[in-house]
């Protein structure tokens, strides 16, 4: 009977997790820092810790909004000296913005003066180059001056059986390929966004190809891959011949508070954003031109909150489109404030870049909102994996098209009105959470120390 135990399979055997289990975290953001990898990583620090694990995180601590709960203990987080640099051609390019255009005869045919406004696409373009160029892999690049002699000291003292990587930025992938190579210690990737295959990819069409080879270089040694989406799993299996887990980034109960929320009838319908605004990737143009197709009577019972850093961009907008009295910008707020200000909406509103290029993406709060289990308003790409989401759970609204939307809008103010705006059922968020999701990375950090003992055997 013992034979056949240990013969099974670690994910579906019964054996407990070793004791001596260390893992090392490596990640450019951490908690307080309030980012969308941050959190990722935050709570999967606190999933290993409350399972037992012994942590240490390798990271910086640069972030102003410092709003996200630290729950491991401070003393296993090494912060890393970390300041970004002042590059030199912008000493140059700044001087030239503010050159008046108005001072220079911008005739056709006159040759390019600095401060007309062709110089100055000449200098965005150059400038543009030049941080491709100096930002290999990204503009993080400058943090491995300080987070290989700290990673290096930490190991030397308190020797990891794993090291876990987060990115982007990719800069934590490249950390964690030399530790593990100088010292001799299987490590994983966690590829929250794909790399050279990035379909927000900003840099100059030169860059990929680098990119490219700058990647399969830094996984070549992985031992594991870990990703967000079934499309990026798809595209690193075929990339890199890894294994690879999809865990999504699924939603963490204990944030969201306690308390329920009554939805007074006679109020206004209410719907929220709460996230960046990407010019050119997220657009609420369809929904703005919804609003303005409704009568007068029904636009006025309709508000539209964004909780971001694009306020001027949303109020401009808006006003184009005739509807700001419906619509408020607002500054950011921290991350709980955030899942509170979900559970009282109405409507979530989720924006995604309506192209092709981004069906595997799963935008973050999307489990948010399915755990808020308020009626989802889906504008971007129709069929697109996040989409498939709330399709298959029954969720929402999916349409880009100002008609659908207009008369969604009608039928939930006439739901709201007769108290019929009910939250969605528990089932839209089941399996969803960060806990049941991170308990797909137990079993593959067995299987990586079990083949690391069985070939050392041999």
């Amino acid at each position: 009977m013992a034979e056949f135990v240990a013969a099974l399979p670690w994910r579906f055997s019964m054996i407990p997790r070793q004791p001596e289990m260390k893992i090392l975290i490596v990640a450019f953001r951490f908690p307080p820092s309030n980012f969308i990898g941050a959190v990722r990583v935050g709570k999967l620090a606190r999933y290993l810790h409350r399972k037992g694990y012994d942590l240490r995180v390798l990271t910086t601590d640069i972030s102003e909004d410092r709003s996200l709960p630290v729950e491991i203990p401070r003393k296993w987080i090494v912060h890393t000296h970390y300041q970004e640099h002042q590059a030199w051609l912008d000493f140059i390019i700044r001087p030239v913005r503010r050159m008046s255009a108005a001072s220079v005869a911008a005739t056709a045919g006159a040759p390019v003066v600095l401060g007309t406004p062709l110089s100055q696409s000449i200098w965005d373009k150059l400038r543009r180059h030049y941080y491709g160029l100096i930002h290999i892999p990204d503009s993080r690049i400058d943090w491995i001056r300080t987070a290989i002699p700290a990673g290096t000291r930490l190991i030397e003292e308190w020797k990891p059986n794993i090291i876990f990587a987060s990115a982007p930025p990719h800069t934590s992938l490249i950390v964690a390929c030399r530790l593990s190579r100088a010292f001799d210690i299987p490590w994983v990737a966690d590829v929250r966004d794909l790399w050279a295959d990035d379909p927000y990819f900003s840099f100059p069409a030169w860059r990929r190809p680098i990119d490219r080879i700058l990647e399969r270089f830094t996984l070549r040694n992985v031992s594991a891959i870990v990703t967000t989406s079934p499309h990026f799993a798809k595209r690193l299996r075929k990339l890199h011949h890894k294994r690879v887990e999809v865990v999504f980034n699924g939603f963490a109960e204990e944030d969201f508070p306690l308390t329920s929320y009554e939805h007074d009838a006679a109020k206004s319908l209410v719907i929220r954003y709460t996230g960046s605004i990407y010019r050119g990737f997220r657009d609420p143009s369809p929904l703005f031109a919804a609003i303005a197709l409704l009568e007068s009577g029904l636009r006025g019972q309709i508000r539209v909150e964004f909780f971001g850093e694009s306020g001027t961009d949303i109020s401009d907008l808006a006003a184009k489109h005739g509807v700001a009295d419906q619509i408020e910008a607002r500054a950011p707020v921290p991350y709980r404030t955030a899942l509170e200000l979900q559970l009282q909406a109405d409507v979530l509103l989720l924006l995604h870049w309506n192209d092709k290029r981004d069906e595997g993406t799963i935008p973050g709060k999307l489990f948010e909102y399915l755990y808020a289990r308020r009626p989802i308003l889906y504008i971007g790409y129709e069929h697109g994996i996040a989409a498939e989401f709330i399709k298959e759970r029954g969720a929402g609204l999916i349409s880009n098209s100002a008609e659908r939307i207009r008369d969604q809008l009608q039928a939930w103010v006439e739901n709201k009105r007769a108290g019929r705006l009910t939250r969605l059922d528990p089932s839209v968020s089941r399996g969803l959470s960060r806990d049941e999701q991170f308990r797909k990375l137990e079993p593959l950090f067995a299987d990586i120390l079990n083949e690391r003992r069985v070939s050392a055997r041999v």
